[in-house]
């Protein structure tokens, strides 16, 4: 069974590398290229040693095959670190030219819209290629698979297929909105610089509803469901922390404008390891954890309802 698995998920990962999507600018028709959710010529060129970093391992074999032990950090080249298929070529650079070719500003509204605008294409375009390569393999791996995998991977693509039809589309229609208008009031935003370079980097999509039964049983009932972006970005000698929401939600976040007060550090390691599915790490800060620290973190990038709820969170990037 493994020969045949492993040939038709190496099909399937194929396909999925070269899936293509229309541009998600607005009323362009053109085809999507690789954009980078994490500015490659910035803040990984930035951690990277050699032009390296070590990036979530999404190999959906290993998911199938390893269970609890497939996620792990890889070593990558920055050229293919955080790629997702967004924007056409002429979009891509215009899109994201406020926070590319702009020194970033604390507080600036239009960059802090751009950093929500950018997390949001990237959770829209990361759950269509999930759902899509999920879709194949029922299609293709269903004489191979048991019916109880079979069966759990149509349930995630039903909640995925909620996601991408009511959700996201609410999101994207509000990230424009806020980046076509800053001054709207349509976000509110959370900005803060450490006065050092931090190894890491992440852009992600996070729930701001730190209960998890609530959480889910909004998730099930609700559309959309709450989501607040998180972007690290690190510079040569600072890094910048940005958190976004919208601000008809601005009740379920409340807690986090405190917390990075006050708790900076274990927020971000939070964010960054236990809710993204983009983090980059360098291989300097990486090569210092130790290997027991390693598991941890895996351990802590599983999603809760099945790791469970956790001890402590595993803090490596220190500020």
């Amino acid at each position: 069974m493994d020969h045949k698995l492993r040939k038709e998920i190496g099909k399937i990962e194929k396909l999925k590398r070269r899936k293509k999507f229309q541009c998600l600018f607005p009323q362009c028709t053109d085809v999507s290229i690789g954009s980078h959710s994490q500015q490659r010529g910035g803040q990984l060129k930035i951690i990277s040693e050699n032009d390296e970093v070590f990036s979530m391992n999404f190999s959906m074999y290993d998911v199938l095959t390893k269970g609890n032990s497939a996620f792990s950090l890889v070593k990558t080249r920055i050229k293919n670190a955080s790629i997702y298929p967004g924007f056409c070529q002429t979009h891509d650079g215009q899109v994201f030219s406020p926070i590319e070719k702009q020194p970033l500003k604390i507080g600036d509204k239009l960059q802090a819209a751009t950093f929500f605008l950018r997390t949001v294409t990237y959770e829209v375009t990361r759950k269509r290629l999930v759902h899509f390569g999920t879709q194949k393999i029922l299609e293709n791996c269903a004489k191979i698979l048991p019916e109880t995998a079979l069966n759990n991977f149509k349930q995630q693509n039903l909640g995925r297929e909620k996601f991408i039809k009511h959700d996201l589309p609410f999101y994207l229609n509000n990230a424009y909105k806020a980046y076509n208008s800053p001054e709207s009031g349509v976000l509110k935003t959370k900005w803060v610089v450490i006065p050092k370079k931090l190894n890491a980097s992440s852009c992600t999509v996070f729930s701001p509803m730190r209960d998890f039964q609530e959480r889910i049983y909004h998730q099930a009932i609700a559309s959309p469901q709450f989501l607040s972006s998180f972007n690290l970005v690190p510079m040569q000698d600072e890094t910048h922390v940005i958190v976004s929401w919208l601000a008809q939600h601005t009740g379920e976040n409340e807690w986090i404008e405190s917390v990075m007060d006050t708790q900076l550090e274990k927020f971000i390691n939070y964010v960054a390891i236990c809710e993204s599915e983009d983090i980059c790490i360098g291989p300097e800060l990486w090569g210092s954890v130790d290997i027991f620290t390693r598991e941890r973190v895996y351990e802590a990038m599983h999603h809760e309802i099945y790791r469970g709820a956790l001890d402590e969170i595993p803090c490596i990037i220190k500020i």
